[in-house]
């Protein structure tokens, strides 16, 4: 599994993401790009291989999920062509600000409870104790991400590239 990478962005930075969606070569070169950039990398926040779990457990559904809770790693939008090259999603700032507020009424106790109930054809074979605790960790981190961007009324983005 792969890992997975969101970032806050700019309006210039997200139009240029937006204008490569559905070109995933030109997808991953833009992507790349802002992702050399230290003011860019300061502000995102890498779930590792914790968004796995993390997008199964809090929407088991995928896109036909809840929202908000889909837009935690699934966004609102998916801009990638191949989705077994690569998932990259995009939230717009009001959008980031459901997810931020979502994300700020869904405690640990909740997560862990949507975790459990997680449908067994989704989980990992690491589904367990450990694996839970690790997507807590990294939604933990999550929070305060997403309260950034709503607060600055950034773009996310979501990376994940096979």
């Amino acid at each position: 599994m792969e890992l997975g990478v969101h970032f806050r962005l700019t309006d210039d930075e997200a139009r240029r993401v937006l204008d490569a969606a559905g070109e995933d070569e030109r997808l991953h070169e833009v992507i790349g790009e802002l992702e050399a950039v230290d003011e860019v990398w300061a502000r995102a926040c890498e779930t590792d291989k914790a968004w796995d779990p993390i997008a199964c457990a809090l929407a088991p559904e995928g896109d036909d999920g809840e929202w908000p809770a889909r837009g935690v790693i699934g966004g609102a939008r998916a801009l990638q062509e191949d989705d077994e090259e690569c998932w990259v999603t995009h939230l717009d700032p009001a959008e980031c600000a459901e997810v931020a507020g979502y994300l700020a009424t869904l405690d640990d106790g909740a997560f862990a409870d949507a975790y459990r109930r997680m449908p067994p054809e989704l989980r990992n074979p690491e589904f367990g104790d450990d694996e839970e605790a690790y997507a807590l960790a990294m939604l933990a981190g999550l929070r305060g991400f997403f309260a950034s961007a709503a607060a600055e009324r950034q773009h996310v983005v979501f990376t994940v590239w096979g």
